[in-house]
């Protein structure tokens, strides 16, 4: 079978710890002729060269200054997005109106409009697509799902809590790259990314919620910013919320409570707990980060039997070892798209549906507060 040919766009020479170099980079110049990289796409001609050289592409690798003319190339398959969320629209967008496959990270786009408007143009073109929502095919997360659904080991799902902090290691400070994080209109920060992951993986192995309530809250108004020898740079404002609390019912009729602050947890403590509680027991999983779907820190998964009063810590199968951890779940997601079977990985339509439940976030929020339900 020829291999995939991809065209990523935001692979930059200037950022070699992105989630572009460190998650989809390692897997695409591993695949073993699954994929290959035809073309890279930037800010200018010269930037896309930049890249080239500074990875080692090879010189075959065409050079693209705009998403234009990514998208007129006939001998791209897949087009691999990786750009700050509020460019996600602009960029993907010529390449869904030619029909090319489009892989795209989370978030799909700023906004719930926009992302309907590439949802829908992908199936007018019939573009296959994929949303950068991995952690469903993260093995500790299917491993949960199976001992639920296969194994029983809980018996019915009673009720499941989960309580996470991170996504930054300080309370106060953002990186100076990170800016955006503080701008809720950009579509990509704290509640929309970590959220949204933590959310679409739970349901994956619960079931979607049915309906719930959040309340957000902005616990550190003014963030400073760092540059790269840690030095404060700047202080800004910042609209986005650095603590969610989400309480709802899953289809099931089991209830979900869901704590999620920014920053590091309690000393010594994990930054990720997930109880799930069950007739017959509970499972409890914890993470010394709070990115369960994304990293390789510290995971444990065990089973509190209640007839027998016992904890039994599960094993599970770990994927792509040979890679870094970023690029391991990842790496699933390419190996499901080139199989070729739809329904194995996250789409666009599934984006969509996590973004209508992000809006209810933030709206529910904003209701709560006016007094709407009081």
């Amino acid at each position: 079978m020829s291999p995939i040919r991809v065209g990523m766009i935001g692979l930059s020479a200037r950022a070699k710890t992105s989630w572009a170099s460190n998650a989809h980079l390692p897997y695409l110049q591993a695949s073993n002729g699954k994929y290959v990289i035809t073309a890279l796409c930037n800010s200018s001609v010269s930037a896309a060269k930049s890249a080239i050289e500074a990875y080692n592409l090879s010189a075959s690798t065409k050079a693209y200054g705009t998403p234009e003319e990514l998208a007129n190339d006939p001998e791209i398959d897949l087009v691999v997005c990786n750009t700050r969320v509020d460019v996600h629209y602009s960029v993907i967008k010529p390449s869904l109106m030619k029909g090319k496959n489009v892989y795209c990270e989370w978030p799909l786009a700023s906004n719930l409009k926009d992302a309907e408007e590439l949802n829908a143009l992908a199936k007018k073109n019939h573009a296959r697509t994929i949303i950068g929502l991995q952690g469903e095919l993260s093995p500790i997360i299917l491993k949960v799902k199976r001992l639920i659904e296969q194994e029983d080991k809980i018996g019915k799902v009673l009720s499941s809590s989960i309580v996470a902090c991170g996504g930054i290691r300080t309370r106060e400070s953002f990186a100076e790259g990170l800016k955006y994080f503080t701008q809720k209109e950009v579509g990509g920060n704290m509640v929309t990314i970590a959220i949204g992951h933590t959310t679409d993986f739970i349901e994956f192995v619960l079931g979607e919620l049915s309906s719930f309530r959040s309340q957000l809250s902005i616990q550190h108004p003014l963030v400073t910013l760092t540059g790269s020898n840690g030095e404060v740079v700047e202080t800004v404002d910042t609209n986005v919320a650095d603590h969610v609390m989400l309480q709802g019912t899953l289809t099931s009729g089991a209830p979900l409570s869901l704590v999620f602050r920014r920053g590091p947890p309690f000393k010594g403590t994990p930054g990720f707990t997930w109880i799930i509680h069950g007739e017959k027991g509970e499972i409890k999983v914890t993470v010394a980060s709070a990115a369960l779907q994304a990293s390789d820190d510290e995971r444990t998964i065990a089973v509190h039997n209640f007839a027998t009063d016992e904890v039994e810590v599960i094993e599970w199968e770990r994927q792509f070892t040979d890679l870094p951890p970023p690029a391991r779940n990842v790496a699933a997601m390419y190996e499901a798209f080139a199989d070729g079977e739809t329904g194995k990985y996250p789409d666009f339509e599934h984006a969509v549906l996590r973004h209508r439940q992000i809006d209810e976030v933030f709206k529910s929020s904003e209701e709560d507060r006016k007094g709407v339900y009081l």
